[in-house]
């Protein structure tokens, strides 16, 4: 039909354009935001290009729901402006027929967003996973950045590396400074340099260790004379464990798992995280409810005039779910997600159907007034 196809062809470029901008600016903030970590080393500049790259399917899968919301809203009120629907409403067509055209669109944005979340998103994030796990061991060495302070945590706070060497996979000129406490709970600075170190794996205990070469260890407290010196050969400093996703995205590492693994997943946090997939494909349809009833417009007001609203709406939408998903990987359930979908679905119907109900009502008002 050719008004499908009109209606739906606006509705997707619509959508692209507003992917399309949106999508710049997240990635710009996010690349500027990692350039910055570069800049002050907590991020080896080697990894920068592969994190940004991998990220690029997790910021689509939450920027695509928003994007044909909006569309939507756009596309409609122009509908409105140019009087088009106007014509569509005289030759028959109600709010009914024009829902199922925009669940056609609807359908392609849902597929679209089912293959990112249930399939690209997961696979990309078990590679910044891999690619975590694998700055961790000794072929890890581009995690340290050399002739730069890098704070980092658990193991050690601060280390310093004059210089590295990949092909023999070392570490010259290290520096490491801890602060912890003494037996009595007193301020404990210990600072360590030494000639050389590599990232080593204990086969005995299994954890991750800097095995420090040639150096010296001085520990004391701040404001005291008396400190201990202690000069070695060889020295192991406990690393510590890499959280890859955790600690580079702060992302549940279910985030992770494939779509199949979580179907078969009895904990709460693989429940709740499989929900939270569902949800962003279901999504679409929900909103083509809300924009069809917010999208309503003339002349006078323009066809921007509830775009903030709806977007205050689609903000609420996404931080509830974002919420309950986390209530329910705590052991909340699942049941709160699906009923906040139905509350978006019955808010959207309401509005949708309120311009009858308002006439019906005004008429049957009109009649009461007339019989008394």
């Amino acid at each position: 039909m050719l008004i499908v196809r009109y209606v739906t062809r606006d509705i997707l470029l619509h959508t692209g354009a507003v992917t399309l901008v949106v999508f710049l600016v997240v990635f710009s903030s996010q690349f500027v935001r990692r350039l910055a970590d570069v800049a002050e080393g907590d991020l080896a500049a080697g990894f920068l290009a592969s994190i940004m790259l991998f990220s690029i399917p997790s910021y689509l899968e939450l920027i695509l729901p928003l994007a044909f919301f909006i569309g939507l809203m756009l596309s409609l009120g122009r509908l409105y402006i140019d009087s088009e629907m106007v014509v569509m409403s005289a030759s028959g067509i109600g709010p009914w027929h024009l829902l199922r055209w925009i669940c056609v669109s609807g359908a392609l944005v849902a597929l679209v967003s089912a293959g990112l979340t249930l399939g690209v998103t997961p696979w990309t994030k078990s590679k910044v996973l891999t690619l975590f796990s694998e700055a961790s061991d000794d072929r890890g060495l581009a995690a340290f950045v050399p002739g730069r302070f890098q704070r980092r945590s658990g193991g050690f706070d601060t280390l310093y590396a004059e210089s590295i060497d990949p092909d023999k996979r070392v570490l010259n000129g290290l520096f490491v400074a801890e602060e912890g406490f003494s037996s009595d709970g007193e301020s404990l600075i210990t600072l360590t340099y030494a000639e050389q170190g590599r990232v080593m794996i204990s086969e005995q205990h299994g954890g991750r260790y800097l095995e420090l070469v040639n150096g010296r260890r001085y520990q004391g407290q701040p404001g005291d004379l008396e400190y201990r010196v202690t000069e070695f050969q060889v020295l192991g400093e406990r690393l510590p464990d890499v959280d890859a996703l955790g600690t580079a995205f702060g992302d549940d590492l279910y985030d992770a798992l494939p779509t199949r693994v979580l179907f078969q997943d009895e904990h709460a946090g693989g429940a709740a995280t499989l929900h939270w997939r569902l949800s962003l494909v279901l999504m679409p349809f929900n909103l083509a409810f809300l924009a069809l009833g917010l999208a309503r417009t003339d002349r006078r007001r323009g066809r921007y005039v509830m775009l903030l609203p709806a977007i205050f709406l689609y903000l609420v939408y996404l931080v509830g779910l974002a919420s309950l998903r986390g209530a329910a990987a705590e052991g909340g359930g699942v049941a709160s997600m699906w009923i906040l979908h139905a509350l978006i679905g019955g808010l959207g119907c309401l509005i949708l159907l309120w311009p009858q109900w308002r006439l019906r009502l005004r008429k049957s008002g009109g009649q009461r007034r007339e019989a008394a």
